[in-house]
């Protein structure tokens, strides 16, 4: 004889409470207790959805900021004790830092019950609102030290209502947890590290929420109970049949769906069910049982792998083969009652008022007003809508009410996370494109958060985000060469995002990833809606013609195929085949930041185009854009700037512009690196790490025209570049001349870590009198002539062939401006001459240049001369006429009166001087020196320029410093305060 025979059930079956309580977890800023709807994802790092949420901001206060700092500084312990609750009338948008908090507003105060360690920077801190807590409604709660009566943190959740426990009622229960980030405050605070798997917090809020809800089933009916004959045994000609039906055992929900036989020789035995799950697998979560014949009394328990078995009596078999019933009589239901309390106690936990009550959604069903659950299925969807069902899709995406289409929510966690996991066996699309646009749109109309789990998905359409939060854990492996993926606008990106160029994709040349801002059809009319306010950040940009599992580095299989683009900023959608219709275009305000792009031709591109078709037509730009922390390797041209800057009607378009692009991390790749940047456009600032560019390597940073105008128009212009780090490791201001390239010179600021670096422009071609410099560099430190015309005493004069000019504005010729140049016009054998006079000032100079023209001159010569005071030569320089001529380096002293002659030209044109430019080497008034400020008569002393300065000595003997001062004439040491 057999002992124990037993069936198990373990299956989905029904709608258990279970499976709406699967792995819960805590979300900053307060969320309620979650829970897993069916249809969703079977696993999440709860970690993740706390750090990644799109939860009510948190602020840290000013005064807990103070707090904390200074609990740091004295290596105290902070205790942060009590969560508050408030009810703010008058609430604003979002909490500030200096808030302040009424004694009338607070409706409770809650001790924390919780503090994790998350990272040394981050903790999180939570609490738990019990059934018999309330009742209250709040908008607002803080985080709050009592020792030192200071609120830390603040959070304005949405209006939540706490019930509290009644008659026949059970009052909800509310998890409320804060993250706080900040330098070290683990330490300071003593939280420790969590002690389980990443999903322990979650099965901490789990049971807190399941006991409460098994406890009310077991309050309103009792411990084991059966609906009608439910789990009846009965004998049929010698074996014993188990009735199907629904049984709650201790509060735990099991139904049999169909009839079971169990044949056992020996008698006499019992038969029992035995309900069990394991509380810490979140696989295994939803109530399992099996229908077993023992003849031992069986017990609750819980065994080595922490599995929890619930047994009750069905029945005892008498020897003579009789059964005697053992359900417990009193707790026999009928099955409606049951279903009502069990759509109850959903409804309690889910925080949904669902329809239908005790069956699924049908077509042609009246949904009431006030519902926002439906029951299809067997599952639980979260929606809004009422009236008459016309159709149900099958693959339960949507339901068609009163012809309108309602998309059906899956949640995870209860939160608003859809993973596109809910469409991999949608039967209409087969590609993961498709479906990932699909539940992008769904997400956007719903409000949810797209999520991408940590799996590969293979994709060959484009895959377009607008106005959505991704939170993006997998690898999206590309397969066709199409856009990859585009974010339009309010695109909210965080995880730990990957997309892939296959292998299989023999050919490439689109981008992985854009920004861009077609036009959209809005009531009929086609509107521009720009491409703005999308936050991109830890993308991973991948090739996969890289090997990653031989070399942690990567190993390139066919550099052929490091073809393509990585991230691109572009203004000008149709040019990248995405629309057909064009229209102005605008790429603002987006803020990308940790990126890393291995394996393409041009890893980042910003672009804005001119339309081809209505060149004078169409506006697009790519302006106030913020790039942080870029990194690439293997790349033809790290970061490419591509901008005409002006439409053929001479009026801007197609521009890139005052965009900053911080931390750029480039490893130049011997086999395939060109350039790290390559600009077309203006006003521009990038601050570039450049690894290991060769000495040999020319050209690695290029500031080129994007147009065909007459030179001096649309030309790349007041970019600043500045160099840090290894990539001046073996150079200096000499040897860094060839790294740079400018079609037109001296428009751009370099600067550079060491002292000859900085703030330099280029020329075209090298100075030749007197030089250090080689390869076309100008030092412009300080631009002493810049403001020669607002200067006392000092005037500038031109003449022609010995005429004074009157007539003739000079001033653009010192505003550095290169679109506003002083333009002449020559004859052959004319000569001009700029006269600049410095009467009130005598000035030390090291350098005095000229940029010229943008359009090709003719043969011609300069002549610099630099005068002193007693209208002596110091410095003269004749040199052959180029875009620009500098004296290089000199120690001209006591300089009066600087002429610059343009001569020796040999046909008619254009001589247009953009800058007269001058260093003065007593500039920097810190170093103790003459300033040259233009109102210095004196030669060889110092002049003390800003108000209540002076210069100070010390006592030797017992280290006092004294200020030499001069009051009423009379000269003073006054002791200098510390």
């Amino acid at each position: 004889m057999s002992n124990i025979d037993s069936m198990s059930n373990d299956d989905k079956k029904g709608i258990s409470r279970r499976s709406f309580l699967r792995s819960t977890t805590m979300i900053a800023g307060g969320a309620t207790a979650g829970m897993f709807i069916p249809g969703a994802i079977d696993k999440v790092s709860v970690l993740d959805l706390m750090k990644h949420s799109n939860q009510p901001e948190v602020i840290i206060t000013a005064k807990g900021r103070a707090l904390i700092a200074k609990m740091q500084a004295e290596k105290k312990i902070l205790l942060i004790d009590s969560m508050i609750f408030a009810y703010k009338a008058n609430r604003g948008k979002a909490p500030t830092e200096n808030e302040q908090l009424q004694p009338n507003d607070i409706v409770h105060n809650a001790k924390i019950k919780h503090q994790i360690r998350l990272s040394e920077n981050e903790i999180a801190l939570s609490t738990t609102l019990d059934s018999d807590v309330g009742p209250f409604k709040f908008n607002w709660s803080c985080l709050y030290c009592s020792e030192y009566d200071t609120i830390i943190a603040i959070t304005y959740p949405q209006l939540t209502t706490k019930t509290v426990d009644g008659p026949g009622v059970k009052g909800n229960t509310l998890i409320r947890s804060f993250i706080i980030n900040y330098n070290n405050i683990a330490e300071i605070t003593n939280s420790t590290a969590m002690a389980a798997s990443p999903n322990f917090m979650a099965h901490q809020r789990l049971n807190n929420v399941e006991n409460s809800a098994l406890q009310a089933i077991i309050d309103q009916q009792g411990q084991d109970w059966f609906i009608k004959n439910g789990f009846m045994v009965l004998p049929v000609e010698g074996v014993y049949k188990v009735m199907a039906g629904v049984a709650y055992i201790s509060g735990h929900r099991v139904e049999l769906e169909h009839s079971r036989v169990i044949d056992v020789a020996n008698k006499p035995f019992y038969i029992y069910v035995d309900a069990y799950k394991n509380s810490n697998d979140t696989d295994g979560l939803e109530t399992k049982f099996n229908i077993i014949a023992s003849t031992k009394d069986l017990k609750n328990y819980v065994n080595t792998d922490g599995v929890h078995h619930y047994y009750c009596k069905l029945c005892q078999v008498m020897a003579d083969g009789s059964v005697s019933d053992l359900r417990p009589q009193n707790t026999v239901v009928d099955k409606g009652w049951a279903e009502a309390q069990d759509h109850q106690a959903i409804e309690s936990v889910s925080g949904l008022k669902i329809y239908p009550i005790s069956r699924n959604l049908a077509v042609g069903d009246i949904i009431p007003s006030g519902y926002n659950g439906l029951r299809v299925n067997n599952k639980i969807y979260r929606v809004i809508c009422h009236g008459s069902v016309d159709e149900i899709d099958t693959n339960e995406t949507f339901v068609i009410v009163n012809k309108n289409k309602y998309f059906l929510q899956p949640c995870i966690e209860g939160q608003s996370f859809y993973s596109i996991d809910n469409l991999e066996h949608y039967a209409p699309l087969s590609d993961w494109g498709d479906k990932i646009n699909y539940a992008a749109e769904i997400c956007r109309k719903g409000g949810l958060i797209l999520w991408i789990p940590n799996k590969i998905y293979r994709f060959n359409k484009t895959i377009v985000l607008k106005d959505i939060n991704v939170q993006w854990d997998g690898t999206l492996e590309l397969c066709s060469n199409v856009v990859g993926v585009v974010f339009k606008y309010n695109v909210n990106l965080t995880g730990n995002p990957f997309i892939l160029r296959s292998r299989s994709l023999d050919h490439f040349d689109k981008a992985m990833v854009m920004l861009t801002s077609s036009t959209e059809k809005v009531n009929g009319k086609w509107k521009t809606k720009g491409c703005v306010e999308n936050k991109i950040s830890q993308l991973n940009i991948l090739n996969g013609w890289i090997d990653y599992e031989e070399s942690s580095n990567g190993k390139v299989l066919d550099s052929s195929k490091l073809t393509g683009r990585g991230l691109v900023l572009l203004a000008g959608s149709w040019t990248a085949g995405l629309t057909t219709q064009r229209s102005h275009e605008y790429v603002w305000r987006n803020f990308v930041s940790d990126v890393y792009v291995d394996g393409f031709e041009q890893p980042y591109v910003l672009e804005a185009v001119i339309d081809d078709i209505n060149p004078n037509r169409w506006v697009t730009w790519v302006n106030g854009n913020k790039l942080h922390n870029l990194c690439a390797r293997r790349f033809s041209q790290g970061f490419v700037v591509k901008s005409p800057l002006l439409r053929p009607n001479g009026k801007i378009g197609g521009e890139v512009a005052g965009n900053t692009c911080a931390s750029l991390d480039f490893q130049w790749s011997s086999y395939t690196t060109e350039s790290f940047l390559v600009c077309e456009g203006r006003n521009n600032k990038f601050e570039l790490m450049g690894w290991d560019a060769p000495k040999t390597a020319t050209n690695t940073i290029q500031f080129l025209r994007g147009n065909s105008f007459p030179a001096g128009y649309g030309e790349a212009a007041g970019n600043i570049v500045e160099l840090y780090g290894a990539t001046l490791l073996h150079l200096n201001g000499s040897d860094l001349s060839p790294l740079v390239y400018e079609s037109n010179p001296g428009l751009n600021t370099f600067i550079g870590e060491g002292f000859q670096a900085r703030n330099l422009m280029p020329e075209s071609s090298p100075p030749t009198v007197g030089s250090t410099l080689t390869n076309s560099y100008i030092p412009k430190l300080d631009n002493f002539l810049a403001f020669i015309n607002e200067r006392p005493g000092c005037h500038v004069r031109l003449f022609k062939n010995g005429h004074f000019q009157s007539n003739v504005d000079l001033a653009p010729m010192f505003d550095f401006n290169p679109e506003s140049s002083v333009r002449l016009a020559v004859e052959k054998g004319d000569q001009y001459r700029v006269v600049i006079s410095l009467e009130n000032a005598i000035n030390h100079f090291n350098m005095v240049g000229s940029t010229l023209g943008y359009n090709n001159l003719s043969a011609g010569m300069i002549d610099i001369d630099l005068h002193d005071r007693h209208k002596r030569s110091v410095y003269s320089s004749q040199q052959t006429l180029k875009t620009a001529n500098v004296t290089g380096f000199i120690n001209a002293t006591n300089i009066k009166t600087i002429v610059i002659t343009y001569s020796g030209f040999e046909k008619s044109g254009k001589l247009n001087i953009s800058a007269l430019y001058g260093q003065t080497y007593n500039r920097n008034s810190s170093q103790g020196v003459m300033t040259a400020d233009g109102a210095c008569w004196m030669q060889d002393d110092i002049k003390i320029n800003k108000a209540g300065a002076g210069v100070v000595i010390r006592d030797e003997v017992n280290g006092q410093l004294y200020r030499i001062a001069i009051a009423n004439g009379e000269l003073k040491l006054e002791p200098v305060k510390k």
